[in-house]
């Protein structure tokens, strides 16, 4: 089985390459916890799909810690696994943030836009070293 694992910052675009993931036949899962990862996909597995694709970022924060590991469990199951991280400069992101008038899923009423964004950063910062990036700034939901 192939599994793409997609995450990265808020804003970026990863619902967007889901969406395409999923037309190209993947089944997708958007927004797993990381601590189901292993469990969601050996059923998927067991269940016949041959390509899945899950996003998995900042809003699993108690447990995304997980992530490596389950990834290289997966990797020893045989399983072709890809990690992609989707990044975007920080005044794209608050552009983007502003146009769909959507919170950042790290605000509070004490905590400034770009604050979110740099704590996001830092929370993926392990799962950013170990992924293909993608810098999704010059690119819109239509390119």
């Amino acid at each position: 089985m192939r599994l793409i694992v997609i995450s990265g910052l808020s804003g970026s675009g990863k619902t967007i390459a889901l969406t395409a993931l999923e037309d190209s036949s993947y089944y997708c899962v958007d927004n797993l916890p990381a601590i189901l990862l292993r469990e969601v996909t050996v059923y998927l597995k067991e269940s016949g799909h041959q390509h899945v694709a899950v996003s998995i970022d900042a809003r699993s924060r108690e447990t995304l810690h997980l992530l490596p590991q389950q990834l290289a469990d997966l990797r020893q199951q045989q399983m072709d696994v890809h990690l992609l991280f989707l990044e975007t400069k920080t005044n794209t992101l608050v552009k983007r943030f502003s146009e769909t008038r959507r919170r950042h899923p790290l605000s509070d009423s004490r905590t400034t836009l770009p604050e979110c964004i740099q704590m996001e950063r830092e929370m993926l910062r392990e799962i950013r070293g170990l992924a293909s990036r993608i810098d999704t700034s010059d690119l819109s939901a239509n390119s």
